[in-house]
């Protein structure tokens, strides 16, 4: 099951973070810039406070709207996850929070990420189940790979590369296509290199342990 709410203390976390952070060629300072060019680290907290003042009627209504699709969506999706990874996902719940920043961040350990609140519903979608799926991953990585990934970060790195790519991977399979409606984008350009090589790698095996194992060994060294 997945949560939508508000959470305006997490955007003063993420501002924090990720102003000037960047990572495989994609600069989320310059996305915070872009749309609050007047934000800065003396005032961004009064400034969160004053936009959502002004901003949480409207950032409820897509709350809602968001909600609506899920609720035709979401079903469909873990159906598709549980029989791609053999597990039952369907207890779990992730909680995803609408932010001001255009960053979407995703955090495995507490299975929490967030939207940014204007995007469109298709692409609130996208980055729902996109976030959805690291979660699913790692779960399945903590349970089949244990001794392989121990040790490693799920927030940068080679595990962090590793459900990245295979998220492209996964939501462009027909199944899912036909969910989102939309093709799933690499929006790390860094990795594309290794993107290529992963499809290769997933279009020769069998199954997604075959593939991370693969994986690990070839790309990894």
């Amino acid at each position: 099951m997945i949560e939508i709410s508000l959470n305006k203390q997490l955007d003063y976390e993420v501002y924090a973070d990720f102003l000037d952070f960047s990572v495989a060629g994609t600069n989320f300072a310059e996305l915070i810039k872009k749309e609050h060019p007047e934000i800065d680290l003396k005032n961004y907290k009064k400034y969160i406070d004053d936009f959502y003042a002004v901003q949480k009627t409207e950032m409820l209504k897509k709350q809602e709207m968001i909600k609506k699709i899920l609720t035709k969506k979401q079903d469909r999706f873990f159906t598709e996850l549980n029989k791609l990874f053999n597990m039952n996902f369907n207890k779990d719940t992730y909680q995803g929070y609408l932010s001001i920043f255009n960053c979407n961040p995703r955090w495995p350990e507490t299975k929490t990420f967030q939207i940014y609140w204007k995007k469109d519903l298709p692409h609130a979608l996208e980055v729902i189940f996109h976030e959805s799926l690291h979660f699913v991953f790692f779960e399945y990585l903590d349970k089949n790979f244990t001794g392989q990934i121990k040790g490693l970060n799920k927030n940068s790195g080679i595990l962090w590369e590793l459900s990245e790519i295979f998220n492209i991977i996964i939501l462009n399979l027909p199944q899912f296509r036909e969910i989102m409606e939309m093709e799933e984008k690499l929006f790390y350009p860094e990795l594309q290199e290794k993107l290529n090589k992963s499809k290769e790698i997933w279009n020769s095996c069998n199954n997604i342990k075959e593939f991370v194992t693969k994986y690990l060994k070839i790309l990894t060294i």
